[in-house]
């Protein structure tokens, strides 16, 4: 049996003082060590996904370095806003998906626990709260285009999938994994979105960001992450957005 931990967490952009959010971001990073990570919203135009990766790396010393994958977001959007995973450990297999509707995508990334090869994906569902029935659309495309690969392994999905824990996006991605949170908790978060840090939105708070996980599985821990205000100011957090990281046996 090999163990891995694996987290998302939606970055914000370079909104929100991302100049003050970013020492929080690698410090909670480092702190969390997870051997794959799945960002959303990341800036292409800061290079802000390496930015990361370089700073957390030089924290390491000789162990494993991470290494970032990035997915660019089609059309207009393409040379400034996209998707990234962070990973650790090798990654053996990397596809971009267009999901073909207001600009969004996932990323497959192929890895190995131990000997085993499993499957992560991460992603980031359109975001206007009426948009349930466009976000139901994106998740069917979505796993449908993960049957359809070979060979079939052991799947992680995570990411900001914008849907509260009542709706139809949330129903139909645990009729076919678990929510990794949930399952050791017995509920989902009270809320994963918003922190102080967004001013600007004044949708509901409420759990947006999962981590779901195919029954080969075990959840042996799972939790929030990012979640550490500033200890300089108690409205700073890395990002507009909670962590959540679940620790997996495969």
């Amino acid at each position: 049996m090999s163990r891995i931990k694996v987290a998302t967490l939606n970055l914000f952009n370079r909104m929100g003082e991302w100049e003050r959010r970013a020492p929080l971001v690698i410090e909670q990073l480092q702190a969390l060590s997870p051997d794959v990570i799945g960002f959303q919203e990341v800036d292409l135009m800061l290079d802000q996904g390496m930015w990361i990766s370089r700073e957390v790396n030089k924290t390491l010393g000789e162990e494993s370095h991470y290494r970032m994958k990035h997915a660019a977001s089609p059309g207009v959007l393409a040379s400034i806003h996209g998707i990234g995973t962070l990973a650790r450990i090798e990654c053996r297999e990397h596809e971009v998906l267009d999901l073909m509707s207001f600009e969004r995508v996932a990323q497959r990334l192929v890895f190995r626990a131990g000997d085993t090869p499993f499957v992560f994906v991460n992603t980031h569902l359109h975001h206007p709260p009426e948009a349930a029935a466009e976000r139901v659309r994106e998740a069917q495309y979505l796993l449908e285009w993960l049957d359809r690969r070979e060979p079939r392994l052991p799947t992680v999905i995570a990411g900001d999938f914008n849907s509260y824990v009542h709706e139809e996006v949330v129903k139909l991605m645990k009729s076919r994994l678990r929510s990794a949170y949930e399952t050791v908790h017995g509920r989902e978060p009270e809320k994963t979105w918003t922190t102080p840090v967004n001013k600007w939105d004044n949708s509901p708070h409420g759990t947006l960001d999962y981590i779901y996980v195919s029954p080969e599985f075990r959840i042996a821990e799972a939790g929030l992450a990012f979640d550490t205000p500033s200890a300089d100011d108690p409205d700073l957090y890395p990002s507009d957005h909670l962590g959540v990281y679940a620790v997996l046996d495969l």
